[in-house]
Protein backbone atom coordinates (compact mmCIF):
# COMPACT_ATOMS: atom_id res chain seq x y z
CA UNK A 1 0.00 0.00 0.00
CA UNK A 2 0.71 2.84 -1.00
CA UNK A 3 1.13 6.79 0.53
CA UNK A 4 -3.00 7.85 0.50
CA UNK A 5 -3.68 11.49 0.67
CA UNK A 6 -7.54 10.52 2.39
CA UNK A 7 -7.62 8.29 4.56
CA UNK A 8 -11.06 8.32 4.52
CA UNK A 9 -11.09 7.03 0.89
CA UNK A 10 -8.55 4.48 1.34
CA UNK A 11 -10.23 3.31 4.47
CA UNK A 12 -13.74 3.11 2.75
CA UNK A 13 -11.95 0.69 -0.09
CA UNK A 14 -10.02 -1.18 1.91
CA UNK A 15 -13.16 -2.39 4.04
CA UNK A 16 -15.07 -3.13 0.89
CA UNK A 17 -12.29 -5.30 -0.50
CA UNK A 18 -12.20 -7.07 2.48
CA UNK A 19 -15.54 -7.32 2.64
CA UNK A 20 -15.84 -8.83 -0.56
CA UNK A 21 -13.29 -11.14 -0.16
CA UNK A 22 -14.99 -12.63 3.11
CA UNK A 23 -18.33 -12.66 1.16
CA UNK A 24 -16.82 -14.88 -1.52
CA UNK A 25 -15.13 -16.91 1.57
CA UNK A 26 -17.95 -17.69 3.01
CA UNK A 27 -20.01 -18.88 -0.15
CA UNK A 28 -17.24 -20.74 -1.12
CA UNK A 29 -16.97 -23.71 1.66
CA UNK A 30 -14.11 -25.20 0.00
CA UNK A 31 -11.73 -22.14 1.40
CA UNK A 32 -9.95 -22.69 4.43
CA UNK A 33 -10.69 -20.51 7.07
CA UNK A 34 -8.78 -17.14 8.30
CA UNK A 35 -5.92 -17.85 10.58
CA UNK A 36 -6.56 -15.36 13.81
CA UNK A 37 -3.58 -12.92 14.74
CA UNK A 38 -1.72 -12.37 17.93
CA UNK A 39 -1.87 -9.43 20.75
CA UNK A 40 1.26 -7.97 21.51
CA UNK A 41 1.91 -8.07 25.08
CA UNK A 42 2.54 -5.01 27.65
CA UNK A 43 -0.05 -2.65 28.73
CA UNK A 44 0.90 0.41 27.84
CA UNK A 45 2.08 1.59 24.34
CA UNK A 46 6.07 1.14 23.86
CA UNK A 47 7.65 4.52 22.02
CA UNK A 48 11.03 3.81 20.57
CA UNK A 49 14.14 5.75 23.09
CA UNK A 50 14.75 7.84 19.82
CA UNK A 51 11.51 9.64 19.67
CA UNK A 52 12.00 11.02 22.56
CA UNK A 53 14.12 13.17 21.61
CA UNK A 54 11.72 14.73 18.79
CA UNK A 55 10.77 18.24 19.03
CA UNK A 56 8.76 20.39 16.56
CA UNK A 57 11.00 19.10 13.37
CA UNK A 58 8.23 16.47 11.78
CA UNK A 59 10.20 12.94 11.39
CA UNK A 60 9.36 9.25 9.84
CA UNK A 61 7.28 6.92 12.21
CA UNK A 62 6.47 3.64 11.59
CA UNK A 63 3.21 2.32 14.03
CA UNK A 64 1.96 -1.16 14.99
CA UNK A 65 -1.24 -1.66 16.23
CA UNK A 66 -1.41 -4.06 18.83
CA UNK A 67 -2.83 -7.39 16.80
CA UNK A 68 -0.41 -8.95 14.23
CA UNK A 69 -0.16 -12.15 12.58
CA UNK A 70 2.75 -13.01 14.76
CA UNK A 71 2.76 -11.73 18.09
CA UNK A 72 5.79 -12.07 20.47
CA UNK A 73 9.46 -12.74 19.09
CA UNK A 74 8.95 -16.33 19.37
CA UNK A 75 6.08 -16.36 17.35
CA UNK A 76 7.94 -17.11 13.95
CA UNK A 77 9.13 -20.66 14.61
CA UNK A 78 6.05 -21.58 17.11
CA UNK A 79 3.86 -20.72 14.42
CA UNK A 80 6.18 -22.72 11.92
CA UNK A 81 5.02 -25.81 13.55
CA UNK A 82 1.68 -24.85 13.66
CA UNK A 83 1.76 -24.73 9.82
CA UNK A 84 4.27 -27.76 9.12
CA UNK A 85 2.14 -29.58 7.15
CA UNK A 86 0.41 -26.85 4.97
CA UNK A 87 1.94 -26.36 1.12
CA UNK A 88 3.60 -22.79 0.43
CA UNK A 89 0.78 -21.56 -2.34
CA UNK A 90 -2.24 -22.53 0.14
CA UNK A 91 -0.65 -20.71 2.93
CA UNK A 92 -0.13 -17.59 0.90
CA UNK A 93 -3.17 -17.45 -0.14
CA UNK A 94 -4.33 -17.62 3.91
CA UNK A 95 -2.26 -15.39 5.47
CA UNK A 96 -2.31 -12.74 3.02
CA UNK A 97 -6.41 -13.10 3.46
CA UNK A 98 -5.46 -12.88 7.10
CA UNK A 99 -3.51 -10.19 7.26
CA UNK A 100 -5.48 -7.98 5.26
CA UNK A 101 -8.47 -8.29 7.05
CA UNK A 102 -6.90 -7.74 10.05
CA UNK A 103 -5.73 -4.67 8.82
CA UNK A 104 -8.85 -3.39 7.31
CA UNK A 105 -10.27 -3.89 11.41
CA UNK A 106 -7.70 -2.04 13.14
CA UNK A 107 -7.86 0.65 10.89
CA UNK A 108 -11.34 0.79 10.57
CA UNK A 109 -11.11 0.92 14.34
CA UNK A 110 -8.92 3.58 14.48
CA UNK A 111 -10.69 5.78 11.30
CA UNK A 112 -12.09 8.10 13.50
CA UNK A 113 -9.03 8.78 15.62
CA UNK A 114 -6.04 9.03 12.71
CA UNK A 115 -8.73 11.16 10.47
CA UNK A 116 -9.09 13.78 12.87
CA UNK A 117 -5.08 13.71 13.94
CA UNK A 118 -4.44 14.06 9.88
CA UNK A 119 -7.66 17.09 9.93
CA UNK A 120 -5.40 18.89 12.64
CA UNK A 121 -1.67 18.49 10.79
CA UNK A 122 -0.23 16.24 14.08
CA UNK A 123 0.21 13.47 10.93
CA UNK A 124 0.26 13.80 8.03
CA UNK A 125 1.32 11.80 5.06
CA UNK A 126 -0.34 8.34 6.01
CA UNK A 127 1.01 4.95 4.67
CA UNK A 128 -1.33 2.50 5.65
CA UNK A 129 0.16 -1.28 5.45
CA UNK A 130 -0.98 -4.50 5.54
CA UNK A 131 1.99 -6.66 5.30
CA UNK A 132 2.24 -5.39 8.93
CA UNK A 133 -0.59 -4.36 11.09
CA UNK A 134 -0.02 -0.67 11.04
CA UNK A 135 1.02 2.55 8.93
CA UNK A 136 3.92 4.89 8.35
CA UNK A 137 2.64 8.80 9.07
CA UNK A 138 5.26 11.66 9.82
CA UNK A 139 4.56 13.46 12.95
CA UNK A 140 6.33 15.93 15.66
CA UNK A 141 6.21 15.57 19.46
CA UNK A 142 3.18 16.18 19.81
CA UNK A 143 1.74 13.94 17.01
CA UNK A 144 3.66 11.25 18.59
CA UNK A 145 2.33 12.07 21.88
CA UNK A 146 -1.49 12.14 20.28
CA UNK A 147 -0.81 8.66 18.19
CA UNK A 148 0.01 7.00 21.52
CA UNK A 149 -3.81 7.90 22.28
CA UNK A 150 -5.44 5.73 19.12
CA UNK A 151 -7.10 2.66 19.57
CA UNK A 152 -5.17 0.13 18.92
CA UNK A 153 -1.93 1.57 18.50
CA UNK A 154 0.72 -0.41 20.27
CA UNK A 155 4.51 0.62 19.07
CA UNK A 156 5.84 3.39 17.39
CA UNK A 157 8.80 3.09 15.82
CA UNK A 158 11.61 5.40 13.94
CA UNK A 159 11.25 5.18 10.67
CA UNK A 160 13.43 6.00 7.22
CA UNK A 161 13.50 9.04 5.51
CA UNK A 162 11.60 8.86 2.23
CA UNK A 163 13.21 10.01 -0.94
CA UNK A 164 10.34 9.62 -2.99
CA UNK A 165 10.59 12.45 -5.56
CA UNK A 166 7.41 14.82 -6.39
CA UNK A 167 8.76 15.54 -10.41
CA UNK A 168 7.04 14.57 -13.05
CA UNK A 169 8.16 11.26 -15.06
CA UNK A 170 8.24 10.33 -18.28
CA UNK A 171 6.16 7.07 -18.67
CA UNK A 172 8.83 3.94 -18.67
CA UNK A 173 9.10 1.62 -22.30
CA UNK A 174 7.16 -0.98 -22.16
CA UNK A 175 9.95 -3.48 -22.88
CA UNK A 176 8.65 -6.19 -25.88
CA UNK A 177 10.08 -9.38 -24.42
CA UNK A 178 11.82 -11.15 -27.49
CA UNK A 179 10.86 -15.08 -27.99
CA UNK A 180 12.11 -17.11 -24.54
CA UNK A 181 14.65 -19.82 -25.34
CA UNK A 182 13.59 -23.41 -25.50
CA UNK A 183 15.73 -24.58 -23.60
CA UNK A 184 19.03 -23.32 -21.76
CA UNK A 185 22.34 -23.28 -22.98
CA UNK A 186 26.17 -24.53 -22.66
CA UNK A 187 27.90 -22.08 -24.19
CA UNK A 188 30.20 -19.41 -22.81
CA UNK A 189 28.98 -20.06 -19.03
CA UNK A 190 30.56 -17.98 -16.05
CA UNK A 191 31.94 -20.14 -14.32
CA UNK A 192 30.69 -19.70 -11.34
CA UNK A 193 27.31 -22.01 -12.93
CA UNK A 194 29.66 -24.84 -12.86
CA UNK A 195 31.12 -23.97 -9.65
CA UNK A 196 27.69 -24.51 -7.72
CA UNK A 197 26.19 -27.42 -10.61
CA UNK A 198 23.51 -25.59 -11.56
CA UNK A 199 24.07 -26.70 -14.72
CA UNK A 200 24.00 -30.20 -14.07
CA UNK A 201 20.55 -29.42 -12.38
CA UNK A 202 19.49 -27.94 -15.93
CA UNK A 203 20.84 -31.01 -17.88
CA UNK A 204 20.08 -33.71 -15.38
CA UNK A 205 17.64 -32.87 -13.97
CA UNK A 206 15.46 -30.97 -15.85
CA UNK A 207 14.80 -27.73 -13.72
CA UNK A 208 15.55 -24.25 -14.83
CA UNK A 209 13.70 -22.30 -13.01
CA UNK A 210 10.35 -21.75 -15.15
CA UNK A 211 7.32 -20.55 -13.12
CA UNK A 212 8.97 -18.82 -10.47
CA UNK A 213 9.73 -14.86 -10.35
CA UNK A 214 12.37 -13.38 -8.31
CA UNK A 215 11.79 -9.47 -7.32
CA UNK A 216 15.52 -7.73 -7.33
CA UNK A 217 15.08 -5.26 -4.71
CA UNK A 218 18.07 -2.05 -6.17
CA UNK A 219 18.39 1.72 -7.17
CA UNK A 220 19.07 1.17 -11.04
CA UNK A 221 18.46 -1.36 -13.63
CA UNK A 222 19.27 -1.41 -17.80
CA UNK A 223 17.03 -3.23 -19.83
CA UNK A 224 19.66 -5.54 -21.44
CA UNK A 225 18.87 -7.81 -23.87
CA UNK A 226 19.18 -10.80 -22.07
CA UNK A 227 16.97 -9.68 -19.04
CA UNK A 228 14.74 -8.07 -21.70
CA UNK A 229 13.93 -11.95 -22.28
CA UNK A 230 13.05 -12.71 -19.14
CA UNK A 231 11.13 -9.51 -17.57
CA UNK A 232 8.21 -10.26 -16.11
CA UNK A 233 5.39 -8.45 -17.44
CA UNK A 234 1.85 -7.27 -14.89
CA UNK A 235 -0.90 -9.00 -17.31
CA UNK A 236 -3.19 -6.86 -15.25
CA UNK A 237 -1.60 -3.34 -15.81
CA UNK A 238 -1.99 -1.67 -19.21
CA UNK A 239 1.69 0.08 -20.51
CA UNK A 240 1.31 3.96 -20.28
CA UNK A 241 -2.27 4.60 -19.84
CA UNK A 242 -1.67 6.68 -16.98
CA UNK A 243 -4.39 4.89 -15.29
CA UNK A 244 -4.04 1.66 -12.71
CA UNK A 245 -5.51 -1.20 -13.99
CA UNK A 246 -5.00 -3.33 -11.44
CA UNK A 247 -6.40 -1.17 -8.62
CA UNK A 248 -3.31 -1.45 -6.37
CA UNK A 249 -2.92 1.79 -6.03
CA UNK A 250 0.23 2.12 -8.24
CA UNK A 251 0.05 3.47 -12.33
CA UNK A 252 1.69 1.50 -15.21
CA UNK A 253 3.55 -1.22 -12.54
CA UNK A 254 3.98 -3.66 -15.32
CA UNK A 255 7.61 -4.60 -15.15
CA UNK A 256 8.49 -3.46 -11.91
CA UNK A 257 8.06 -0.13 -9.70
CA UNK A 258 10.18 2.74 -9.22
CA UNK A 259 8.32 3.93 -5.52
CA UNK A 260 10.78 6.94 -4.93
CA UNK A 261 9.47 8.66 -8.03
CA UNK A 262 6.05 6.60 -7.67
CA UNK A 263 6.51 5.33 -11.71
CA UNK A 264 7.38 2.72 -13.58
CA UNK A 265 10.81 3.57 -14.61
CA UNK A 266 13.33 1.42 -13.46
CA UNK A 267 16.54 3.22 -14.76
CA UNK A 268 17.37 6.04 -12.88
CA UNK A 269 21.04 6.47 -14.05
CA UNK A 270 22.30 6.24 -17.47
CA UNK A 271 25.67 4.50 -18.60
CA UNK A 272 28.27 7.09 -18.67
CA UNK A 273 31.65 7.79 -17.60
CA UNK A 274 33.14 4.60 -16.33
CA UNK A 275 30.77 2.28 -17.94
CA UNK A 276 31.74 -0.75 -15.90
CA UNK A 277 31.04 1.28 -12.58
CA UNK A 278 28.74 -1.05 -10.11
CA UNK A 279 26.90 1.74 -9.20
CA UNK A 280 25.13 1.95 -12.82
CA UNK A 281 25.21 -2.23 -13.06
CA UNK A 282 24.75 -3.30 -9.69
CA UNK A 283 20.74 -4.04 -9.92
CA UNK A 284 21.50 -5.27 -13.57
CA UNK A 285 24.23 -7.79 -12.46
CA UNK A 286 22.21 -9.28 -9.51
CA UNK A 287 19.11 -9.67 -12.11
CA UNK A 288 21.48 -11.52 -14.24
CA UNK A 289 22.91 -13.63 -11.86
CA UNK A 290 19.53 -14.64 -10.84
CA UNK A 291 17.69 -15.35 -14.33
CA UNK A 292 19.68 -13.80 -17.10
CA UNK A 293 19.33 -15.68 -20.19
CA UNK A 294 20.83 -16.30 -23.77
CA UNK A 295 19.73 -14.11 -26.38
CA UNK A 296 19.36 -14.69 -30.21
CA UNK A 297 22.58 -12.42 -30.62
CA UNK A 298 24.75 -14.74 -28.32
CA UNK A 299 24.88 -12.89 -25.25
CA UNK A 300 25.74 -15.67 -23.16
CA UNK A 301 23.51 -16.98 -19.91
CA UNK A 302 24.32 -16.02 -17.02
CA UNK A 303 21.70 -17.27 -15.02
CA UNK A 304 21.29 -19.70 -12.13
CA UNK A 305 17.65 -20.19 -12.97
CA UNK A 306 17.58 -18.75 -16.75
CA UNK A 307 13.87 -20.01 -17.45
CA UNK A 308 13.03 -17.58 -14.42
CA UNK A 309 11.28 -14.05 -14.53
CA UNK A 310 12.72 -11.37 -12.39
CA UNK A 311 10.97 -7.71 -11.79
CA UNK A 312 12.74 -5.09 -10.12
CA UNK A 313 11.88 -2.38 -7.55
CA UNK A 314 13.10 0.72 -5.89
CA UNK A 315 12.46 2.26 -2.68
CA UNK A 316 14.50 4.00 -0.14
CA UNK A 317 12.00 3.75 2.74
CA UNK A 318 9.13 1.99 1.71
CA UNK A 319 10.03 -1.42 1.74
CA UNK A 320 6.44 -2.34 3.09
CA UNK A 321 4.86 -0.76 -0.19
CA UNK A 322 7.67 -2.97 -1.68
CA UNK A 323 7.10 -6.67 -0.29
CA UNK A 324 3.53 -5.72 -0.45
CA UNK A 325 4.01 -5.45 -3.93
CA UNK A 326 6.25 -8.53 -4.48
CA UNK A 327 3.37 -10.66 -2.99
CA UNK A 328 0.88 -9.43 -4.85
CA UNK A 329 2.68 -10.35 -7.99
CA UNK A 330 3.07 -13.86 -6.40
CA UNK A 331 6.93 -13.47 -6.27
CA UNK A 332 9.14 -16.12 -5.03
CA UNK A 333 12.36 -14.72 -4.27
CA UNK A 334 13.04 -10.94 -3.08
CA UNK A 335 17.11 -10.43 -3.38
CA UNK A 336 18.16 -7.29 -1.58
CA UNK A 337 21.97 -6.62 -1.90
CA UNK A 338 22.34 -3.81 0.15
CA UNK A 339 23.14 -3.53 4.12
CA UNK A 340 21.35 -0.45 6.44
CA UNK A 341 23.16 -0.06 9.60
CA UNK A 342 22.40 1.98 12.61
CA UNK A 343 18.90 0.80 12.41
CA UNK A 344 18.09 0.25 16.32
CA UNK A 345 15.07 -0.26 16.94
CA UNK A 346 13.55 -0.03 13.96
CA UNK A 347 15.42 -3.20 13.15
CA UNK A 348 12.38 -5.68 14.86
CA UNK A 349 9.98 -3.57 12.46
CA UNK A 350 12.07 -4.83 9.22
CA UNK A 351 12.19 -8.19 10.56
CA UNK A 352 8.21 -8.24 11.52
CA UNK A 353 7.64 -7.33 8.30
CA UNK A 354 9.64 -9.90 6.61
CA UNK A 355 8.47 -12.54 8.61
CA UNK A 356 5.03 -12.04 7.82
CA UNK A 357 6.28 -12.13 4.21
CA UNK A 358 8.06 -15.21 4.58
CA UNK A 359 5.08 -16.59 5.86
CA UNK A 360 2.98 -15.28 2.67
CA UNK A 361 5.79 -17.28 0.45
CA UNK A 362 8.52 -14.83 -0.10
CA UNK A 363 12.21 -16.48 0.21
CA UNK A 364 13.94 -13.13 1.13
CA UNK A 365 17.83 -13.14 0.27
CA UNK A 366 20.54 -10.91 1.46
CA UNK A 367 24.35 -10.76 0.63
CA UNK A 368 26.01 -10.96 4.36
CA UNK A 369 27.92 -7.88 4.05
CA UNK A 370 31.45 -6.38 2.98
CA UNK A 371 32.60 -5.14 6.53
CA UNK A 372 34.94 -7.79 7.83
CA UNK A 373 37.81 -5.59 7.69
CA UNK A 374 36.28 -2.10 8.77
CA UNK A 375 33.42 -3.41 11.49
CA UNK A 376 33.52 -5.94 14.45
CA UNK A 377 31.40 -8.47 15.34
CA UNK A 378 28.24 -9.06 15.90
CA UNK A 379 27.52 -6.00 13.53
CA UNK A 380 29.47 -6.79 10.62
CA UNK A 381 26.15 -8.00 9.19
CA UNK A 382 23.36 -5.40 9.56
CA UNK A 383 19.91 -5.24 8.48
CA UNK A 384 18.25 -6.92 6.62
CA UNK A 385 20.98 -9.52 6.53
CA UNK A 386 20.81 -9.91 10.25
CA UNK A 387 17.42 -11.13 10.32
CA UNK A 388 16.83 -14.55 11.50
CA UNK A 389 14.99 -17.33 10.16
CA UNK A 390 12.79 -15.12 7.56
CA UNK A 391 15.97 -13.94 5.33
CA UNK A 392 18.67 -16.02 4.13
CA UNK A 393 21.73 -14.21 4.08
CA UNK A 394 24.89 -15.40 1.72
CA UNK A 395 28.70 -15.07 2.57
CA UNK A 396 31.03 -15.44 0.19
CA UNK A 397 34.67 -16.89 -1.17
CA UNK A 398 37.12 -16.72 -3.77
CA UNK A 399 37.30 -19.39 -6.81
CA UNK A 400 39.37 -21.00 -4.95
CA UNK A 401 37.47 -21.53 -2.12
CA UNK A 402 39.39 -19.47 -0.23
CA UNK A 403 37.91 -17.23 2.20
CA UNK A 404 37.39 -13.32 1.10
CA UNK A 405 38.50 -11.57 3.61
CA UNK A 406 36.02 -8.46 3.40
CA UNK A 407 33.16 -10.85 4.01
CA UNK A 408 31.02 -9.96 7.14
CA UNK A 409 31.02 -12.58 9.36
CA UNK A 410 28.60 -13.60 12.40
CA UNK A 411 27.19 -14.06 14.71
CA UNK A 412 24.85 -11.29 15.12
CA UNK A 413 23.08 -10.33 17.99
CA UNK A 414 19.17 -9.20 19.08
CA UNK A 415 18.88 -7.23 22.20
CA UNK A 416 15.45 -5.10 21.25
CA UNK A 417 12.68 -4.32 23.21
CA UNK A 418 10.93 -7.06 21.11
CA UNK A 419 13.58 -9.81 20.36
CA UNK A 420 15.64 -10.80 22.77
CA UNK A 421 16.98 -13.99 21.25
CA UNK A 422 20.82 -12.51 22.21
CA UNK A 423 23.87 -14.15 19.86
CA UNK A 424 22.13 -15.92 16.83
CA UNK A 425 23.93 -17.86 13.88
CA UNK A 426 24.68 -16.45 10.81
CA UNK A 427 25.28 -16.65 7.81
CA UNK A 428 23.45 -19.12 6.44
CA UNK A 429 25.40 -20.00 3.48
CA UNK A 430 28.12 -19.00 1.02
CA UNK A 431 28.49 -18.34 -2.42
CA UNK A 432 31.20 -16.54 -4.92
CA UNK A 433 31.48 -13.21 -4.21
CA UNK A 434 35.52 -12.34 -5.72
CA UNK A 435 36.45 -11.94 -9.00
CA UNK A 436 32.62 -12.47 -10.71
CA UNK A 437 32.22 -11.64 -14.53
CA UNK A 438 30.42 -8.54 -15.16
CA UNK A 439 27.78 -8.98 -18.65
CA UNK A 440 27.91 -5.13 -20.42
CA UNK A 441 24.40 -4.35 -21.41
CA UNK A 442 26.41 -4.74 -25.40
CA UNK A 443 26.86 -8.56 -24.43
CA UNK A 444 31.11 -8.07 -23.90
CA UNK A 445 31.90 -9.99 -20.65
CA UNK A 446 34.46 -8.59 -18.33
CA UNK A 447 36.01 -11.08 -16.38
CA UNK A 448 36.67 -10.68 -12.85
CA UNK A 449 35.23 -7.20 -12.65
CA UNK A 450 32.55 -7.65 -9.69
CA UNK A 451 33.26 -8.17 -6.06
CA UNK A 452 31.04 -8.42 -3.09
CA UNK A 453 28.45 -10.08 -1.72
CA UNK A 454 25.69 -8.56 -3.26
CA UNK A 455 26.84 -10.92 -5.96
CA UNK A 456 26.70 -14.15 -3.43
CA UNK A 457 23.09 -13.21 -2.71
CA UNK A 458 21.75 -13.64 -6.07
CA UNK A 459 23.33 -17.05 -6.22
CA UNK A 460 21.38 -17.69 -3.58
CA UNK A 461 18.42 -16.28 -4.82
CA UNK A 462 18.70 -18.27 -7.90
CA UNK A 463 19.16 -21.31 -6.33
CA UNK A 464 16.16 -20.98 -4.30
CA UNK A 465 14.24 -20.41 -7.73
CA UNK A 466 15.49 -23.44 -8.64
CA UNK A 467 13.93 -25.19 -6.04
CA UNK A 468 10.92 -23.73 -6.17
CA UNK A 469 10.83 -24.63 -9.70
CA UNK A 470 10.70 -28.33 -8.88
CA UNK A 471 8.25 -27.73 -6.27
CA UNK A 472 6.31 -24.73 -5.81
CA UNK A 473 4.79 -25.78 -2.51
CA UNK A 474 8.31 -25.70 -0.64
CA UNK A 475 7.87 -24.28 3.16
CA UNK A 476 11.05 -21.43 3.60
CA UNK A 477 11.55 -23.35 7.17
CA UNK A 478 12.21 -26.72 5.39
CA UNK A 479 14.10 -25.15 1.80
CA UNK A 480 16.61 -23.74 4.91
CA UNK A 481 16.87 -27.27 5.85
CA UNK A 482 17.50 -28.49 2.60
CA UNK A 483 19.82 -25.80 1.37
CA UNK A 484 21.85 -25.63 4.61
CA UNK A 485 22.09 -30.12 4.72
CA UNK A 486 23.39 -30.16 1.17
CA UNK A 487 25.90 -27.44 1.30
CA UNK A 488 29.52 -28.01 1.04
CA UNK A 489 31.77 -27.59 4.42
CA UNK A 490 34.25 -24.96 2.93
CA UNK A 491 35.87 -23.72 5.95
CA UNK A 492 36.18 -24.34 9.83
CA UNK A 493 34.62 -27.95 10.16
CA UNK A 494 30.99 -28.18 10.68
CA UNK A 495 28.59 -24.61 10.76
CA UNK A 496 30.73 -21.04 11.30
CA UNK A 497 30.68 -17.57 11.56
CA UNK A 498 32.52 -17.21 7.80
CA UNK A 499 30.90 -19.40 5.51
CA UNK A 500 27.78 -20.97 7.38
CA UNK A 501 27.17 -24.09 6.39
CA UNK A 502 29.15 -24.16 3.49
CA UNK A 503 28.97 -23.21 -0.43
CA UNK A 504 25.54 -23.82 -2.00
CA UNK A 505 25.31 -26.95 -4.44
CA UNK A 506 22.53 -26.55 -6.12
CA UNK A 507 22.38 -29.92 -8.01
CA UNK A 508 22.45 -31.55 -4.61
CA UNK A 509 19.60 -29.20 -3.18
CA UNK A 510 17.22 -29.70 -5.96
CA UNK A 511 17.92 -33.33 -6.32
CA UNK A 512 17.04 -33.46 -2.48
CA UNK A 513 13.89 -31.33 -3.17
CA UNK A 514 12.64 -33.68 -5.64
CA UNK A 515 13.28 -36.95 -3.42
CA UNK A 516 11.21 -35.37 -0.88
CA UNK A 517 8.44 -33.81 -2.87
CA UNK A 518 7.59 -37.89 -4.23
CA UNK A 519 7.90 -38.90 -0.98
CA UNK A 520 4.97 -36.49 0.16
CA UNK A 521 3.38 -37.30 -3.28
CA UNK A 522 3.20 -40.99 -2.59
CA UNK A 523 1.99 -40.29 1.02
CA UNK A 524 -1.25 -38.70 0.05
Amino acid sequence: MNIVPNYGKWMAACCLATFCGLTAHAQTSAKPPLIAGEALKGESVWIAPELKKVTDRPVRIVVWFDQQFLGDGKAYQRRAKEFANSGRRELRSRVVQSLKTLSAKSHSEAKNDLTALQESGAIKDVTPHWIINGFSCTANAEGIEQLAKVKGVKKIFAGRRSLRSVQAQAPAPLVKSPNRPSQTSSKNLPWYISKLHADKVWKELGVTGEGTLNIVHDSNFIMTPSLARSVYTNAKETPNNGKDDDGNGLIDDYHGYNFNTRSPNLTTRKLKGDATDRKNLHGTSCAHIICGVETETGMPQFGIAPMARWAGVITSADIESAVEWAIEQGADTYSMSFSIPHLGETRSHWRKLMEHGSFCGLFFVSGAGNFAMSTKVPVQMRTPEDIPEAVFAAAGVQKDLSRTLFSSQGPVEWKTEHYREGRVQKPEVCAFNHGVPLLMPDGKVIEGRLNGNSFAGPMFCGTIALMLSADPDLLPWDLKKIITRTATDVGPKGVDYQTGHGLIHCYKAVAEVIRLRELRKASQ
